[in-house]
C-alpha cells in the first residue's frame, strides 16, 4: 500500500532526523532531547507499519474468539431496525384512525409515542452509519493513522494515534454491541393488547387458490357502511387488529369481499374475535395473470387442470335450469382461446373501470348438464393492488389503557435502543481514548 510505504519513509527521516540532532554539536540540552524523541518517533512508527498485517488479522482473530462477526452485528441492526420501523408505522396508521373518528386529543397522544420511537430510530441509524463507515474503510483509516503517526516533529502523531486507536477498538469492539445490550436490557417488548382481538385469514377462491389483493370489509351488527376496509396482499393473506384497529374481544363482524369490480360472500359469514382461518369465496375462480371465472346459478365444480400456467380447463356440472359464467380479466390481460364443450367460443368483451384500473367482462350461459370449459394462451402482467382507502375500527372502551401500553412500550424501546448503544458506544470512545493517549506518549505507565 502506497500509504505504508509513504509511512515507512517518514518514519525513517524522523530516525535520521533524530540522530542529527542528538549527534549534534549544540550544546543545547532541549535538542539533545528533542532528538531523543525522534528516534523514539522513528522506531515505534517503523515498528507500526511493519505490524500493520498483524493488526489487522488479530482484529479479525480476536472476533472469532469472542464468538462475534460483522455479519450478525449488522442482522442486528438491520432486525432492530425493522422492529421499530413497523412500530412506528403502525403507529402512524393508528394515529390516522384517530383523526379521522374525530378524537384529535388521542391522536396528539399517539404522536407523543411515536416521537420516542422516531428518536429510537434516529440512534440506530447514527449506528448504522457509524458501523458501516468502520467496517468499509477500517484498513484505510489504520494506514492513515500510521502516516500521520509517523510525520517528523511530532505534527501528527495525536491525530495519529486516535485514528489508530479507534479502528482498532470500534471494528472489534461494535460486533460485540448484541452481547452489551443482551446484558442489561429488559425481555422484548411486546405491545399488550388485552381485551382486544384481531383478525387474520386468507382469502381463497372455489378452488382452494389465494386470491391477489382482495378488498376485505367488515361490518358491525347491522351496520350499513362498512366498519373496517383493509386491502389483502398478492398472496390474499389481510389482517385487521392492533395496533390500527381496536376490536374487543367477542365481537362479531360481518364480511364481504370486494375483487374485480365484484361484491363476493364468503364463508364464513360471521367473525368472532379473534378470529383466524380462511375465508372461501365459492363462486369465482382466479386462473393467474389478471384473470377470473365467476359463477351464477346451482353448479358444480368437478375439477380443475392447469395444464401450463397460461391455460386451464375446468369441468362443472349445471343442475339448475341455466348457469351464467362472466369472464373477468384485467385489460391489459390476453385471452386468445375460450372452448366450451371442444367448441371456440367468440366472446364479447365489455369494458369498465374499477378502483383505478381498467377491467373488461364477458358472459355465457350453459345449460343443465355436464360441461368442460377450456381457457388457453392468456397472459398479461397480473393482477395489481386497486386503490382502495382503509378504513380502521377504533373501540373506545379501553382506549386510554391501551395507549399507556404503547408509550411503555416505546419507552423500553428508547432505553434498549437509544441508552443502552450509546452507553457502549461512549465506552468504546474511552477505550479508544486511553489507546490513544497510550500510543501518542501522552499516557505514562508506571511499574515502580
Amino acid at each position: 500500500m502506497e500509504l505504508l510505504s509513504l509511512a515507512y519513509s517518514l518514519s525513517l527521516l524522523t530516525f535520521s532526523l533524530g540522530t542529527v540532532l542528538y549527534g549534534s554539536p549544540i550544546p543545547i540540552k532541549s535538542v539533545k532531547k528533542w532528538g531523543v524523541l525522534m528516534m523514539y518517533d522513528g522506531m515505534a512508527s517503523a515498528l507500526l507499519v511493519s505490524l500493520y498485517s498483524l493488526l489487522v488479522r488479530l482484529t479479525d482473530y480476536l472476533l472469532t474468539v469472542l464468538d462475534a462477526s460483522w455479519p450478525q452485528f449488522m442482522l442486528w441492526l438491520t432486525g432492530r431496525t425493522g422492529i421499530l420501523v413497523t412500530f412506528y408505522i403502525s403507529l402512524q396508521s393508528m394515529a390516522t384512525a384517530l383523526k379521522l373518528s374525530g378524537t384529535d386529543l388521542l391522536a396528539e397522544l399517539l404522536k407523543h409515542v411515536g416521537s420516542l420511537v422516531a428518536t429510537s430510530l434516529t440512534a440506530i441509524k447514527v449506528i448504522y452509519l457509524i458501523a458501516t463507515v468502520v467496517y468499509s474503510i477500517r484498513d484505510k483509516i489504520l494506514a492513515v493513522g500510521i502516516l500521520l503517526y509517523s510525520i517528523p516533529m511530532r505534527v501528527g502523531k495525536t491525530a495519529g494515534a486516535a485514528m489508530i486507536a479507534l479502528s482498532l477498538v470500534y471494528y472489534v469492539g461494535l460486533p460485540l454491541m448484541p452481547a452489551f445490550a443482551a446484558i442489561f436490557e429488559s425481555p422484548s417488548a411486546v405491545v399488550h393488547s388485552d381485551g382486544y382481538g384481531s383478525i387474520k385469514g386468507v382469502v381463497v377462491d372455489v378452488a382452494g387458490r389465494p386470491i391477489p389483493y382482495p378488498v376485505v370489509r367488515l361490518y358491525t351488527t347491522n351496520g350499513i357502511e362498512p366498519a373496517v376496509v383493509v386491502v389483502g396482499d398478492v398472496d390474499g393473506g389481510f389482517y385487521v387488529g392492533p395496533p390500527q384497529d381496536l376490536i374487543k374481544l367477542g365481537k362479531e363482524l360481518e364480511v364481504d369481499i370486494l375483487f374485480m369490480g365484484y361484491k363476493l360472500s364468503p364463508d364464513p359469514a360471521v367473525l368472532v374475535i379473534p378470529w383466524t382461518g380462511t375465508l372461501r369465496v365459492s363462486n369465482i375462480m382466479y386462473l393467474g395473470n389478471g384473470l377470473s371465472i365467476i359463477f351464477s346459478g346451482i353448479l358444480v365444480i368437478e375439477g380443475v387442470e392447469h395444464p401450463s400456467p397460461t391455460s386451464a380447463t375446468i369441468k362443472l356440472s349445471v343442475i339448475d335450469y341455466v348457469a351464467d359464467l362472466g369472464f373477468l380479466k384485467v385489460n391489459s390481460t390476453n385471452v386468445n382461446q375460450l372452448l366450451v364443450d371442444g367448441k371456440e367460443l367468440t366472446c364479447t368483451w365489455t369494458s369498465f373501470s374499477w378502483r383505478g384500473m381498467l377491467l373488461d367482462e364477458c358472459f355465457i350461459q350453459l345449460g343443465p348438464g355436464t360441461h368442460t370449459v377450456t381457457v388457453g394462451h392468456y397472459s398479461g402482467i397480473g393482477y395489481p393492488e386497486p386503490e382502495v382507502e382503509e378504513r380502521h375500527y377504533i373501540d373506545y372502551g379501553d382506549v386510554m389503557d391501551y395507549l399507556n401500553a404503547l408509550q411503555t412500550t416505546a419507552a423500553s424501546y428508547l432505553y434498549s435502543y437509544l441508552l443502552l448503544p450509546s452507553a457502549y458506544l461512549v465506552l468504546l470512545s474511552t477505550s479508544s481514548y486511553i489507546l490513544s493517549k497510550f500510543l501518542g506518549g501522552g499516557l505514562r505507565l508506571r511499574f515502580f
